[in-house]
């Protein structure tokens, strides 16, 4: 038995705090993708890839670089594809919880990436997914659809890490 959750919520709410949250609660084999906040000097500046499984870290978006432009962003295709697409591509074979830190609309751009989101959702694995809350594309939507879907708010976020990792931990 899996279980497929899916956590969504105005941006920077706090999903991508509460996926790790419930990842530091979990004694399992973790694959997958977290993203991170790059700040300078107190203001955000990009944001980084983790690949779960290698810790290998790159660039997902930065307000330098070159790539496809969200806001005043650029997104870095070659780590998305290269650390965060391989990373769940990895995951969807080997781990016990795929973790896909987001599908949103800077990782939208590659369709590496898409299509590593698509076959990990084909899989048996359990999954838990940050996914963007307004995003139209087909997999965000179908994420949204087919996921038990948390929607994360400053009131609850803070009670969710633990109700959401024992709902996995029942699972093991």
């Amino acid at each position: 038995m899996t279980s497929k959750l899916a956590i969504t919520g105005a941006p920077g709410v706090g999903k991508s705090t509460l996926a790790r949250e419930v990842l530091d609660r979990l004694n399992c084999q973790a694959g997958g993708v977290l993203a991170r906040e790059v700040r300078r000097e107190g203001k955000r500046v990009g944001f980084e890839l983790l690949d779960l499984a290698t810790g290998d870290i790159g660039t997902l978006a930065s307000i330098e670089g070159e790539g496809p432009r969200h806001g005043k962003y650029r997104v870095n295709l070659r780590d998305l594809e290269e650390i965060g697409a391989r990373a769940v591509e990895r995951a969807a074979r080997e781990a016990d919880i795929v973790v896909i830190d987001e599908v949103g609309p800077m990782e939208l751009f590659s369709e590496r990436f898409v299509t590593a989101v698509e076959t990990a959702l084909r899989s048996e694995k359990s999954m838990l997914v940050v996914v963007q809350a307004k995003s139209q594309h087909p997999l965000a939507k179908k994420i949204r659809e087919e996921f038990r879907l948390i929607t994360v708010t400053e009131k609850n976020r803070d009670d969710l890490a633990e109700e959401i990792a024992s709902e996995f931990v029942s699972l093991m």
